[in-house]
């Protein structure tokens, strides 16, 4: 019954202290918010990047690049506007992302292997969206300039046919389409499969139906950001006990009726109950935000565990601190690096592959995967059976661990 009193007493000290309890949430969340309103959140509002082009060559080539830049009528998040010289003047005042710039003899160059410019004007008051375009301009240019190489014969045969005022002969033809063939050909292992494959995910409501709405960003955003955040709560429910011992709380409550083991059994209590409470506002504020976590069993065991695994990761290493400054400087830098190596800020597949082994020894890396397969792939609860495992494993043993040292320094006298 003591512990519970100690648990009872810890979660009236965070109701009766609102601004703090606030201020814990905040970071996670905001980050959250700022990485949506960057990416285009959920909603009706979708990204959308205007383009001015600026194409002084006016060819086919410059034509078909043009409407390679456009998009579907149903969903487009990509504006082209063909300007003249005003598209500068439009720059300055800001009406566009970027202006991309064809100048005039772009195709004759290209077609004669001749040096050429694609110029980009990026927005300076804008962030993100000019440099979508502009790694996108490189990205076109890399494409043509390998496009040149490959095809060097055939583009300069076709550069000749092109200032040619009759018909190219029959034979010409086959032979320039013979050689395209050939290049092709030895293309083939390269195209047939593709190198690159681009799979897409839809997201799916809990009777396996495929959902039609748009989808959320934070969905992606979110739960990482969460983890984080309840690393943090863990954080300031274990300083509580080193706060303890040097307000001298610890040594008037052993002087009653609670014993040592009710004493660090309560705080461990403690610290799990407030991380998987934690864990709940988040889950209700992307509730509020257009989040399908998935099926209700699923989310909560996966709430569950992975507050276990946040909680007695923060015991144990609270556990080895010698004050609360100390703790406060290593778990703060435990928490950032494990949430960044663990998939918080970035997925974990675009980080270089010898840091995926470093990833998965992290808590969050087990979570953020266990909610993606949840959001993302539709999955339920038998997909995170085997991040339900580790993190419910790793966090018990952690927790026990931390326990045991924290019941030893206590009883030396150590703490």
């Amino acid at each position: 019954m003591a512990g519970l009193d100690i648990l009872r007493r810890d979660l009236l000290r965070y109701w009766r202290n609102p601004i703090r309890t606030a201020l814990l949430f905040a970071m996670p969340l905001v980050i959250a918010g700022v990485f949506a309103l960057a990416f285009g959140g959920g909603g009706g509002d979708q990204i959308s990047i205007k383009i001015l082009l600026f194409d002084e060559d006016d060819s086919l080539l410059s034509r078909f690049l043009e409407g390679a830049g456009g998009s579907s009528q149903r969903d487009q998040k990509l504006e082209v506007v063909p300007v003249g010289e005003e598209g500068y003047e439009m720059m300055e005042r800001g009406e566009a992302s970027a202006l991309i710039h064809l100048p005039q003899g772009f195709t004759t160059d290209f077609l004669d292997g001749t040096p050429t410019t694609i110029g980009v004007v990026k927005n300076p008051s804008e962030r993100f969206l000019p440099k979508i375009v502009d790694e996108g301009a490189r990205i076109g240019a890399v494409g043509l300039s390998e496009a040149s190489r490959v095809f060097r014969a055939e583009l300069a045969q076709i550069g000749d046919f092109t200032r040619e005022e009759k018909f190219p002969a029959d034979l010409a033809v086959a032979g320039l389409s013979s050689g395209v063939n050939n290049k092709l050909k030895g293309l083939e292992r390269f195209l047939f499969p593709p190198v690159v494959t681009l799979e897409s995910v839809s997201l799916r409501s809990e009777g396996g139906e495929e959902e039609d709405s748009d989808f959320n960003i934070l969905a992606y955003v979110l739960p990482g950001f969460s983890v984080m955040g309840i690393l943090f709560l863990a954080q300031s429910a274990t300083r509580d006990i080193l706060r303890d011992r040097e307000s001298g709380l610890l040594r008037q409550l052993l002087t009653a009726p609670v014993s040592v083991n009710d004493y660090v059994g309560g705080k461990c209590l403690s610290v799990f109950a407030v991380t998987a409470l934690g864990f709940a506002l988040f889950v209700i504020i992307g509730l509020a935000a257009g989040i399908r976590w998935g099926p209700a069993p699923a989310v909560v065991a996966l709430m569950l565990a992975s507050a276990l695994a946040a909680a007695g990761l923060l015991i144990l290493i609270m556990s080895l601190v010698g004050s609360e400054r100390q703790g406060d400087t290593l778990t703060t830098i435990v928490i950032i690096v494990s949430s960044m190596l663990g998939g918080a800020f970035m997925p974990v597949s675009q980080m270089p592959a010898f840091l995926t082994p470093i990833s998965a020894a992290t808590p969050v890396y087990w979570s953020t995967e266990g909610f993606a397969k949840l959001i993302i792939h539709g999955g339920g609860l038998g997909d995170i059976v085997l991040n339900l495992a580790v993190l419910s494993i790793v966090g018990a043993a952690l927790m026990l661990i931390g326990a045991l040292i924290l019941k030893r320094k206590i009883e030396r006298g150590a703490l």
